[in-house]
């Protein structure tokens, strides 16, 4: 009888050995793994801007007047040379026709001060033959010279006043070809600031009549780039970008231009950076909001392992489960950088790396004691919980995306 007791105990203490090491808390740990590969990798820096087309003109109005008739609306493709608008040009052709009065009345006036100067010098001469006979005295003679070149200085101005109603008759003429606006560049317009029946007043400013886009074949994307990433950024590089009018779709381009002037605002410092996009199946509009990421650094054939297997640490080793033997860990070494944990035969092993460059989903690695397709763990799964996985970041500096 004691024996069969003896042999009770052993077996009840088997199985709440057993219950405490497979099935305490409900739980069976289990992991989330991927395989390392061998493939291209990219750094992007991320950035915002707005599309807008390479080359805006803003037509105005240089007179003031009434607009009489529109020959542009919106969207409307205009060449150079054609009348866009045309402002009332009644009040510019009177004006004309009054320089045209004044400039016949100055060349009139010429021609009678040229009579009367040569009518003075004939009589100027006339006198000097009589005083050289001594007919005349010396102060009638004085009298008639003097009468000569008043004469003459009236023909000098009356040339002035012909210069200056000529001018005046100019100025009117060109007054009246303003009066047809009229398009500097080929191109569409874009926006129409005025409508038949309103007058445009060109006293201090010139008003906005219209504002044309020269392409919108060929646009570009006026970025702000933060000043810790804008080091990274180099003309020629390529960007990738999407719009909120076509989610589905990724649109490419070129950097063409960074801009020296720095952006200040709220104490934040931006750098414009232009892109140059192709447009030409028109789907970009000018004005829309673009979301851009700038292919700043790239390699390939190198091996990658998703951004959270770096994150990742198992439970035992971070709440030190007295239950269980912890893995075993090492602490990585400043120049390898970071580590990340192998799944063999059902157990973790860790595995130390040194990370590369990085994008979204995926980093470089590099290091000895891994291979191409190893399983990497990325998360750690219990059964009847949800997915957990440790956040730790890898060592090192971190990369702006």
């Amino acid at each position: 009888m004691k024996k069969y007791i003896i042999i009770g105990i052993i077996c009840l203490s088997a199985i709440i050995a057993t219950y405490f090491t497979f099935f305490r808390n409900g739980e069976t740990v289990q992991y989330k793994t991927a395989k390392i590969e061998v493939g291209t990798i990219g750094k992007y820096v991320t950035a915002t801007g707005t599309i807008n087309p390479v080359r805006t003109v803003l037509i105005g109005s240089q007179v003031s007047g009434l607009v009489s008739k529109l020959y542009a609306d919106f969207n409307s493709v205009v060449k150079v040379g054609q009348i866009m608008a045309q402002i009332d040009p009644v009040p510019f052709q009177h004006k004309v026709r009054m320089a045209d009065a004044a400039l016949a009345t100055a060349t009139a006036s010429l021609e009678k001060a040229k009579v009367n100067a040569g009518n003075n010098r004939k009589n100027y001469l006339r006198q000097r033959k009589l005083f050289a006979k001594k007919i005349i005295s010396i102060n009638d003679l004085d009298a008639v010279r003097t009468v000569y070149h008043v004469s003459r200085a009236e023909v000098k101005l009356a040339e002035a006043q012909v210069m200056q109603a000529t001018a005046s008759r100019e100025v009117a003429k060109t007054d009246l070809e303003h009066t047809s606006i009229v398009s500097p560049l080929n191109g569409i317009v874009i926006s129409r600031n005025v409508d038949v029946g309103q007058t445009v007043v060109a006293s201090f400013q010139t008003p906005t009549l219209f504002n044309i886009a020269e392409d919108l074949v060929h646009m570009q994307i006026d970025t702000n780039v933060d000043e810790a990433d804008i080091g990274m950024v180099a003309v020629g590089q390529e960007v990738k970008f999407t719009v909120d009018a076509f989610p589905d779709d990724v649109f490419e381009g070129k950097v063409t231009e960074i801009r020296m002037s720095p952006i200040i605002f709220q104490m934040v410092v931006t750098y414009d950076t232009i892109v140059s996009v192709n447009n030409s199946a028109l789907k970009l509009k000018p004005g829309m909001t673009a979301n851009t990421s700038i292919l700043v650094a790239s390699k390939e054939q190198v091996m990658k392992v998703p951004n959270a297997a770096l994150r990742f640490t198992p439970s035992s080793i971070s709440k030190g489960d007295s239950g269980k033997k912890a893995p075993e860990s090492k602490k990585p070494s400043e120049k390898a950088g970071a580590y990340i944990w192998l799944l063999e035969r059902g157990k973790v092993k860790q595995a130390v790396v040194k990370p590369g460059i990085a994008d979204d989903n995926f980093t470089e690695i590099s290091s000895d004691a891994v291979k191409e397709g190893m399983e990497v763990v990325t998360a750690e799964t219990s059964s009847g919980t949800s997915t957990k996985t440790q956040q730790k970041a890898p060592w090192g500096r971190s990369t702006r995306m």
